[in-house]
């Protein structure tokens, strides 16, 4: 998370930071990006980049998590379109999020997210709030959970509830990253995201 120093500079500086960062991490990798760069690009001394940030992974993760900001409300269109249906809204937005990262204007930088991460960065990014050392995931769906249609869900709890869409998209993101690595085709990764999706709806015993 940026130090408030960060905060304080003019939106102008801050774009332009933020602007270079978004480059480097789209041209390379995060091993290979180069504070060097980000900090010539952004017209900034190298001691003024370390009173903004820590070091370039807290960068990066900032910068993953405004791209996922901006996420959120396009996945939660993608259940106001299924009309509040839990399945139907995991389908649209694994569709989504699918474009997005494969031909969106931050391609490059999903590319390199989901071919170079880590598993332990993966956390980091994708675990909602966590840049701020909470627990997000008891709190991360409410938005979402007040446009789904609770009356045909046999959920015990909301925590249940959360868990499940917890599990859910991080299923349609590792889904994702076999599209990089294994360089499958949107119908092969949509044939498993609804297959997955297909087992917890309907079951897999025989009664």
């Amino acid at each position: 998370m940026p130090k408030q120093t960060f905060f304080n500079l003019p939106e102008e500086k801050r774009e332009r930071l933020l602007k270079a960062a978004y480059q480097e991490f789209s041209r390379v990798s995060l091993d290979e990006a180069s504070i060097n760069v980000i900090i010539h690009e952004s017209d900034i001394s190298r001691g003024s980049f370390y009173q903004y940030f820590e070091d370039k992974e807290d960068l990066y993760f900032y910068c993953a998590h405004l791209l996922k900001k901006d996420e959120k409300e396009q996945v939660d269109n993608c259940f106001r379109e299924a009309n509040g249906n839990l399945i139907e809204g995991l389908k649209r937005t694994f569709d989504y999020l699918y474009d997005t990262y494969m031909s969106g204007p931050n391609k490059d930088f999903y590319h390199h997210f989901f071919v170079n991460m880590t598993y332990r960065r993966s956390r980091n990014i994708y675990e909602e709030e966590n840049h701020k050392k909470q627990h997000a995931h008891k709190h991360v769906y409410t938005d979402l959970i007040a446009i789904l249609d609770l009356t045909k869900l046999n959920f015990a709890s909301n925590q249940e509830l959360q868990e499940f869409l917890q599990y859910t998209f991080q299923m349609i993101h590792w889904t994702i990253a076999r599209v990089f690595l294994k360089n499958l085709s949107k119908e092969e990764a949509r044939r498993d995201v609804n297959q997955r999706l297909s087992w917890l709806e309907n079951g897999i015993i025989i009664k």
